[in-house]
């Protein structure tokens, strides 16, 4: 499909994604540090949910990210809006780096990391879709080329969790937390070099040629396909829901509870990512088989059941084991998640259908996770899960009743009618 060796469209596919769950991982996997950081005028446990609010800020701009990106990344092309995405992102998350602590700057510190994380959130809202796009349209096996954007994931996971590692907790504390942000800059210099050596999709220059660019796409998709929007919202919101509950908040609500020490906390992250990450892989080439929606169900299912046992049980090897499921869980469906989001829009509208939808799901379903289901424990205990309880059932419900199998649809043959 593309004269582009494909080791060079994997990479340029691969690099801005990668920094973006780099990004939400270091600044997640990291709060139990950040909380003293930029929040060491309220309690502990109130410092970690102000720090998952912080978290959770970022999806605010993704969906206008998503908006804009997918506009105009169906009108112009995916490469190039690649380009500005992984910019954006990658050097705000950079300087967050930079950032002079509480103790210094007092609520100017807070204030500038609140604004660099809306700008991560606006770049990364157009990055996942322009990225997999760049994979799927370009290569033949549809489920192999989304796992290796998908698979960033895991690899993210990894490289977070192993950088905090790295220095004993009182080096953290003091400077070792800038490290992950830093590097940040390193791979948007490595993103832009392979990027620009990527030439545009043969599916989207094809409907380039044929005179078929659409001049306003995004409206296009919310007047002829709400309803795939609508679905394809509430499977990515599923899966991102048990993803940060799994790997995100059950290592800070243990570790503040002071039931595992943060080192073991990072160590269960890194199985995570091991196991996602694995999965990813050989759900790409199962789906290329079985198709997407037993991938999709099985996961949700396996998410499903492990809720309630992950908080009831509280001991350490347990909770272990339980984030690791998470992990398997959620490999198992993601890489089906990327490949039934591109298959349910036609070309036209392909960037801004699947960027929306994956974007209105983490954004207001999977990321503020971690927020919602802290503030629903303060409650009562049994409240934790039941964010996440309720995203996979109603993901469920549209799986297995209104959604499409799409293993065997030409992309190229897919056009709005």
């Amino acid at each position: 499909m593309c004269s582009v060796p494909t080791r060079t469209i994997i990479i340029a596919s691969m690099i801005g994604t990668l920094i973006e769950w780099y990004d939400a991982f270091i600044f997640g996997t990291g709060a139990y540090y950040l909380k003293e950081v930029f929040y060491p005028f309220v309690t502990p446990l109130l410092g970690l949910t102000l720090t998952y609010l912080t978290f959770a800020l970022t999806y605010f701009t993704r969906p206008v990210g998503a908006f804009i990106f997918g506009h105009y990344g169906d009108k112009l092309g995916r490469k190039r809006m690649l380009i500005y995405t992984i910019l954006i992102s990658g050097i705000s998350s950079g300087l967050i780096g930079v950032l002079p602590p509480y103790a210094i700057a007092g609520f100017l510190s807070v204030g500038l990391l609140v604004l660099f994380r809306l700008l991560v959130g606006f770049g990364l809202g157009g990055e996942w879709g322009g990225a997999l796009l760049l994979s799927i349209e370009s290569l033949q096996k549809r489920g192999l080329a989304s796992a290796f954007v998908q698979s960033t994931v895991g690899i993210a996971m990894i490289l977070g969790s192993l950088v905090f590692l790295i220095l004993p907790p009182s080096q953290m504390l003091a400077y070792g937390w800038r490290i992950p942000f830093l590097l940040s800059f390193i791979m948007v210099v490595i993103g832009v070099i392979v990027r620009l050596k990527v030439p545009e999709t043969p599916i989207f220059e094809a409907v380039k040629r044929e005179g078929k660019i659409l001049k306003l796409p995004a409206s296009v998709v919310f007047k002829k396909y709400w309803k795939q929007v609508l679905i394809g919202t509430f499977m990515a919101g599923a899966l991102g829901n048990f993803f940060y509950y799994g790997a995100i908040f059950l290592p800070g609500y243990f570790e503040t509870l002071k039931i595992i020490p943060v080192s073991y906390g990072l160590v269960a992250t890194v199985i995570f990512g091991v196991l996602d990450s694995s999965m990813v892989y050989v759900s790409g080439f199962v789906t290329d088989i079985i198709g997407r929606k037993p991938l999709l169900i099985a996961s949700n299912i396996i998410a499903l059941l492990m809720l309630y046992p992950s908080v009831l049980l509280k001991i350490p090897i347990t909770f272990l084991i339980f984030v690791a499921l998470f992990g398997f869980s959620h490999g198992l469906g993601y890489t089906a998640l990327g490949d039934s989001l591109s298959e349910i829009f036609p070309t036209e509208v392909r960037y801004s259908g699947s960027s929306f939808s994956y974007q209105f799901g983490n954004s207001f379903i999977g990321g503020p996770t971690p927020l919602i289901s802290s503030l629903l424990g303060s409650i009562n205990f049994f409240l934790y899960p039941v964010f996440t309880l309720i995203t996979i059932l109603i993901a469920l419900g549209f799986i297995t009743t209104v959604l499409p199998e799409t293993k065997q649809i030409d992309l190229a043959q897919l056009k709005v009618s």
